[in-house]
């Protein structure tokens, strides 16, 4: 059956979405409120399967060929872009043998009504965050802890999509789990997620989703709760922090340096590329804590610390190791722009004025390391640097010395 023949039937003044079908199960006409429920143009419709619209759309299919009409029967559409949602179809067979198919998308109010026999009473009472979600992840429902959680009214909330409000940072992995939910693949899915608030606040749930369907198999929405965590997750970070920092600095320990060399030399090995590592030690540091005491000699670092930091790329690794001992790996640069921060830090520290050492002399010994070196692991690249570096520092100080 050809489109042009279903050109008299007048499609586009039904009250619901509609297409018509031919012999074949294909649409060959479609009007434009199909185009809206489908998320698609209408004419991008004709020519699809039915099949491609409606999932087990079999009792459909037999009815057609009985002869017959159907109402309100129960099944599973599928949007432009793969989403799932619950449509009931009335169809009936015309004069030339199509087959007319009107159709009704379940609304907001029936997805509550359908999911409310679930889990009605707990969800208001529950103390953590509920909240119920279309199958293309926009509020239905929330419950009085989740607004809390959110700093939002549910007024705000309803008909949002859920990414809206999810940090940037968690959306890409919120919308594949999503989708491995949407194909099947399991059921349920368990994570650790940020939300953004209304003044910019920052705060993390322990997030369980559910994706229910009702008696029939089809799409009915999706069920979350979430539980605050952001207190846990701060102190996490603490105790994370004082395990890899140096308490003094804020610079990173000599351990967890360690560990970013280390990643760093993987990295190399699998994608190629190089890095330097400076190894930088303070000239006659000694000095100032017998003249001026600990405190001073405290202030001192802190100082330097805060020249490396000047001194160095995003994505660079700054540590204290020890006393006045401290390091630097320095990504995806070459020896000779090494040599020139080395000598930017020789400066900075040798030209800085440390009222709290009047009258001791602050300079830098610098051994650099260009990375990667065949068959030199952390522990040797480590050896050399240091061992540049007390060149350096034998022959007066302030020298850069490679290795």
């Amino acid at each position: 059956m050809s489109p042009a023949r279903l050109q008299p039937f007048p499609l586009a003044v039904l009250p619901d979405p509609a297409f018509a079908l031919d012999g074949e199960q294909r649409v060959v006409a479609a009007n434009p409120l199909a185009g809206t429920m489908y998320r698609a143009a209408p004419e991008t419709l004709v020519g699809r399967c039915v099949d491609e619209l409606l999932d087990d759309a079999g009792p459909l299919r037999a009815a057609a060929e009985a002869g017959r009409a159907v109402s309100a029967l129960p099944l599973t559409g599928r949007r432009a872009n793969g989403v799932p949602f619950m449509v009931d179809v009335s169809a009936r067979v015309l004069d030339d043998g199509r087959l007319l198919c009107m159709l009704r998308e379940a609304d907001r109010a029936r997805i509550v009504d359908e999911a409310r026999r679930h889990f009605d009473v707990a969800f208001e009472q529950i103390p953590i965050g509920m909240a119920l979600y279309s199958p293309d992840g926009e509020y239905v429902r929330v419950n009085d802890a989740l607004c809390r959680f959110l700093a939002r009214p549910a007024s705000d909330l309803l008909g949002t999509r859920d990414q809206v409000l999810t940090h940037p940072d968690d959306r890409a992995s919120d919308v594949e789990a999503a989708w491995r939910v949407l194909r099947g693949e399991f059921s349920t899915w368990q994570c650790e997620k940020r939300f953004v608030r209304p003044d910019g606040e920052i705060v993390w749930a322990a997030a369980n989703l559910t994706f229910l369907r009702d008696e029939h198999g089809r799409p009915l929405c999706w069920m979350g709760h979430f539980q605050d965590i952001t207190e846990r997750r701060r102190q996490e970070g603490q105790w994370r922090r004082l395990a890899e920092r140096d308490p003094l600095t804020d610079l990173l320990n000599r351990r967890h340096f360690a560990d970013e060399l280390t990643h760093a030399l993987e990295l190399m090995a699998r994608d190629g590329g190089t890095a330097a590592l400076l190894l930088i030690d303070l000239d006659d540091f000694k000095d100032v804590n017998d003249s001026h005491g600990h405190a001073a000699g405290d202030v001192v670092l802190c100082a330097v610390a805060d020249i490396l930091r000047a001194r160095v790329r995003r994505g660079d690794f700054t540590a204290r190791l020890g006393g006045d001992e401290f390091a630097v790996l320095l990504v995806d640069c070459s020896l000779e722009d090494a040599m020139r921060v080395a000598d930017d830090v020789i400066a900075g520290i040798s030209g800085e004025r440390f009222p709290v050492a009047q009258g001791c002399r602050i300079s830098a010994s610098v051994g650099v390391v260009s990375l990667p070196r065949d068959g030199i692991g952390t522990d040797g690249l480590m050896a050399a640097a240091d061992r540049a570096m007390y060149d350096a520092k034998a022959v007066g100080g302030g020298r850069v010395r490679t290795s």
